[in-house]
């Protein structure tokens, strides 16, 4: 990006962006000149230099025709450097407020599978204390990463593969953040998700999932993320040897 392109990223239109260019690698000019050395049009050489004066970019000296200067650069980037503190933090001020706004009881339909996936993806990076995920395998196998990075960061994960044959084949998602947001989708069928902080749902969500880690069908994610498989391949095979031991470990019971 050149010196003009980032001048007019701090709201100088071109021909001012132009004209201040000029200014500072050329020294004292006229209007004409300005508009000579630049690439601002003769015809409005003067108009864009009297902007500059206004804005404090230039200084005029008097004359027949008036000179003009370029503002101290450091004086001017200060300038633009307070200005816009000031205003992001009336912004914050400002959107703190509205963000107040409660929306808890709401439920917002996110559709297509892509952002299904995308929205699951980041309610687990915005996780802090809990994850309980229910999905099948090859779905936890693409969100493995995250799910170890949630760990990392002192997350309790518990997670079920194996669901109900309806739900198996509907591709479900449950999930469950913090138990404070709920997500339940299906990706095979309508591929759509409902996503509420709704407190009815989210002790619906609650219960289900008490109940099957109470029968022992949770699965916490292994203590140490550095022996979980990072392959996609090798963590389907780990999730199956899982569910194996499971199985055995319940008596033969189906694990959800």
């Amino acid at each position: 990006m050149t010196t003009v392109e980032l001048l007019q990223q701090l709201g100088l239109n071109k021909y001012e962006a132009e004209a201040y260019y000029t200014l500072l690698s050329r020294g004292p000019l006229t209007g004409y000149e300005v508009g000579k050395y630049s690439q601002v049009p003769l015809s409005r050489s003067y108009e864009i230099m009297e902007r500059l004066t206004e804005k404090g970019l230039a200084l005029v000296q008097p004359g027949d025709p008036p000179r003009y200067s370029a503002q101290e650069p450091q004086q001017f980037l200060s300038h633009v450097r307070s200005t816009m503190e000031a205003t992001l933090n009336a912004l914050t001020t400002s959107i703190a407020a509205l963000s107040r706004t409660d929306s808890s009881g709401e439920f917002w339909v996110v559709r297509g599978p892509q952002h299904v996936l995308a929205r699951v993806q980041n309610m687990i990076e915005q996780a802090h204390t809990s994850i309980t995920l229910a999905a099948p395998a090859h779905i936890q196998a693409e969100l493995a990463h995250l799910l170890i990075a949630a760990q990392e960061r002192g997350c309790v994960i518990h997670q079920y593969t194996r669901v109900e044959q309806s739900m198996q084949a509907a591709e479900t998602i449950l999930l469950l953040r913090d138990e404070q947001e709920a997500l339940a989708g299906m990706l095979a069928t309508s591929s759509q998700a409902v996503v509420s902080s709704n407190t009815a749902l989210l002790a619906v969500f609650g219960g289900y999932f008490a109940h099957q880690r109470l029968m022992g069908f949770a699965t916490p994610l292994p203590a140490l993320p550095s022996a979980m498989p990072s392959h996609q391949d090798d963590w389907l095979a780990w999730e199956e040897r899982k569910q194996r031991r499971l199985w055995k470990t319940n008596g033969g019971h189906r694990v959800a």
